[in-house]
């Protein structure tokens, strides 16, 4: 296709996902934040200069909390904050710019694997994605999430082959996902083992770089040190998030968490003792109940790949039916075909180890902790890459030979 017809079709897709995003987004109540969560909270103080900090989420007299949450989402927040006052719908439109560029994205990172037309119906795809679409509307850190991550395996695939800075630069971008949605933290051991399969002698310059590169999450962990007088890489929420989805009443919720502990006992403890004292708490149960533990992770894995979500698990308000259905006509054939796609990829699986990998590591570290469904959000674009080419290829097997 000609350059100037690619720049015009591209320009179209973005704002086709643009509008797509903001009319949805106008259908809301954009005056409340009904997600909540800090997010919004921790923005605005660092918009007006309060700081970092949050109420104990515990005890209404206790300390405050100063590393409650990740950064990244407040951070950025508390940017559009400061253009443009506390305004929800500002932020949510923000979010819906950022999802619409992540359509680009993806149109770039398919490029580096199929064609010129499949790389354009990923991102067509993606624009129309009524996931992708739906988190735009509420404060929450998803659609930054899906973004960042889907940036630093575009870095990292074109790192595999280029200049050693641009594997500085995947580092950069992986430890601002982490600070973003800290159980990314799994998925950084993946990108020095992918340049170990492709890179051949560069592996270890660029394995070099990459780790330069994470030094981006050097200066929040001296923050939380100079706070906490204690190691705390990203927050202090993951002990409470752990314990509650592994505690011997989390089976029988239909949220699949419950809040089992004597809070009492957490009293005179500091932020980064309590949040110890959940993670004991759960590896407690766990070496207890381990059978039990094991049908947590069972029920964890089926509400990750279910197709459509609990009811009870809406944002505000409970999902309806309309919105469960709209997510089983389009997540199914997404993740079956997605599935599919990536078996009948295996015969090239050095060039896409990086992304079975992120798969697998990624959904598998939710399993083991919690999940939801929403949590499987930043995975769906490798999906939508598999899904197209697992048609394509279909469709090639079809097509009658010449002479036949």
């Amino acid at each position: 296709m000609e350059k100037k017809k690619l720049i015009i079709l591209l320009v179209g897709i973005f704002f086709l996902a643009l509008i797509l995003r903001i009319g949805f987004i106008s259908t809301l109540d954009n005056t409340v934040d009904v997600w909540g969560d800090w997010w919004d909270e921790l923005g605005w103080k660092l918009a007006t200069g309060q700081g970092y900090w949050v109420n104990n989420p515990y005890f209404s007299d206790g300390p405050v909390y100063y590393s409650w949450r990740s950064p990244v989402f407040p951070l950025f927040l508390a940017g559009v904050y400061k253009l443009f006052g506390h305004s929800f719908l500002a932020a949510k439109i923000c979010l819906a710019i950022v999802s619409s560029i992540t359509c680009l994205l993806l149109f770039s990172l398919s490029k580096c694997f199929m064609s010129e037309r499949n790389s354009i119906i990923v991102a067509l795809l993606y624009a129309v994605y009524p996931a992708s679409i739906f988190w735009t509307g509420y404060l929450a850190p998803e659609t930054l999430t899906v973004f960042l991550l889907t940036l630093g395996i575009y870095f990292a695939v074109i790192s595999f082959y280029k200049r050693v800075i641009f594997s500085v630069i995947t580092g950069v971008v992986f430890g601002i996902a982490v600070l973003c949605r800290s159980t990314i933290i799994v998925l950084i051991p993946l990108v020095p083992i992918a340049y170990c399969i492709l890179s051949g002698k560069k592996a270890l310059k660029k394995c070099l770089g990459f780790l330069l590169g994470l030094i981006v999450l050097v200066p929040w962990g001296i923050r939380n040190w100079m706070i906490h007088h204690s190691f705390v890489l990203v927050s202090t929420e993951g002990g409470v998030v752990f314990y509650i989805a592994n505690n011997e009443y989390s089976l029988s919720q239909e949220s699949g968490f419950y809040h089992a502990e004597n809070i009492g006992e957490f009293r005179n403890l500091s932020e980064v003792e309590t949040d110890k004292k959940f993670y004991r708490m759960a590896f407690d149960f766990i070496k207890k109940h381990p059978l039990t533990y094991l049908k947590l992770v069972w029920d964890r894995f089926i509400r990750l790949w279910r197709f459509y979500p609990h009811t009870i698990s809406g944002p505000g308000k409970n999902y309806n039916i309309i919105h469960q259905l709209i997510s089983l006509l389009s997540e199914a054939p997404l993740i079956i075909f997605g599935f599919c796609g990536m078996l009948i990829s295996l015969k090239r699986w050095r060039y896409f180890f990086i992304f079975y990998s992120i798969v697998i590591v990624y959904s598998g570290a939710l399993i083991l902790i919690r999940t939801t469904i929403r949590y499987r959000l930043p995975l769906m674009p490798i999906f939508l890459i598999f899904f197209v080419y697992f048609i394509t290829e279909l469709s090639k097997r079809k097509r009658p030979q010449n002479g036949h």
